[in-house]
C-alpha cells in the first residue's frame, strides 16, 4: 500500500476532491457518448413507430400502404447498415467497439479532427480505468496529465457540438433569419454560438475549477 494511498484516504478534503474528479470525468465522457449516440441515430433514422409485440419504439421504418391504410415495420436491413456505418468500424480485442467506431465516424463527418480521436481513445482507456479500478486509481494523486485530458475532452465536446450546429442544425432547421447569416462558403457570421452542453460544462467547471486547475 503506497504512501500516496494512505495520504489520500486519510485526508477527507483531498479524498473528496479526488473522487469528485473521477466522477466528473466519468460524467463528461458518458454524457459525450450517450449524446452523440442519440444524435447520430436520429440523424440517420427515417421515422419512429412502435413494435406491437415488444411495446418498444424503433426508428428505422419501412412504410407500406394497403387499401388506404399505412402500415409500418422495422427496417432491420437499414438499421444494420447504419450500425455498420457508425458503430462497427473499429474492433478491439476481436469485437466491434461502438464507442471508438463512433468517434471515428465523427472524424469522417468533420465534427472532430484525427488528433481529437486520438485524445478520445485515451479518454476511453482512462474511463475504463476509473470505472473498473477506482481503488487502484487512488494509489496516486490525480495527475496534471489527467486534468489536461479532462480539459481536452470538454474542449472536444464543445467543438463537436458547435460543428453540429454549424453543419447540420443551422442549414437544415434554423429560422430563416439565421439561415441568411450563413455566407456562400457555408460559414456562420455570428461569432457566438453556444450549445446547451457547452453552457452546462461552463457552469459545472466554474464551481469545480479548483479541482481541475489545482
Amino acid at each position: 500500500m503506497s504512501t500516496d494511498f494512505i495520504n489520500i484516504v486519510t485526508d477527507k478534503d483531498r479524498l473528496q476532491k479526488e473522487l469528485i474528479f473521477y466522477s466528473l470525468f466519468l460524467m463528461v465522457f458518458e454524457n459525450f457518448v450517450s449524446h452523440w449516440k442519440e444524435t447520430i441515430r436520429s440523424f440517420y433514422s427515417n421515422g419512429m413507430a412502435i413494435d406491437e409485440e415488444t411495446g418498444k419504439y424503433y426508428d428505422f421504418v419501412k412504410v407500406k400502404w394497403c387499401d388506404g391504410q399505412c402500415f409500418t415495420t422495422r427496417d432491420k436491413e437499414k438499421e444494420q447498415q447504419f450500425n455498420r456505418t457508425v458503430f462497427q468500424r473499429i474492433k478491439k480485442n476481436g469485437n466491434n467497439n461502438p464507442k471508438l467506431s463512433m468517434f471515428d465516424w465523427m472524424v469522417d463527418f468533420n465534427l472532430i479532427e484525427r488528433e481529437d480521436f486520438d485524445i478520445l481513445v485515451k479518454c476511453y482507456d482512462k474511463r475504463n480505468e476509473y470505472a473498473h479500478n477506482i481503488a487502484g486509481c487512488l494509489n496516486q494523486f490525480v495527475t496534471n496529465e489527467e486534468k489536461n485530458l479532462l480539459k481536452s475532452l470538454i474542449s472536444i465536446s464543445n467543438k463537436a457540438a458547435k460543428q453540429w450546429i454549424l453543419e447540420v442544425e443551422l442549414p437544415t432547421s434554423a429560422p430563416e433569419e439565421l439561415k441568411n447569416s450563413i455566407d456562400k462558403n457555408g460559414k456562420y457570421n455570428e461569432p457566438d454560438i453556444i450549445s446547451g452542453t457547452q453552457l452546462f460544462y461552463s457552469l459545472v467547471l466554474e464551481n469545480l475549477k479548483d479541482i481541475i486547475t489545482e
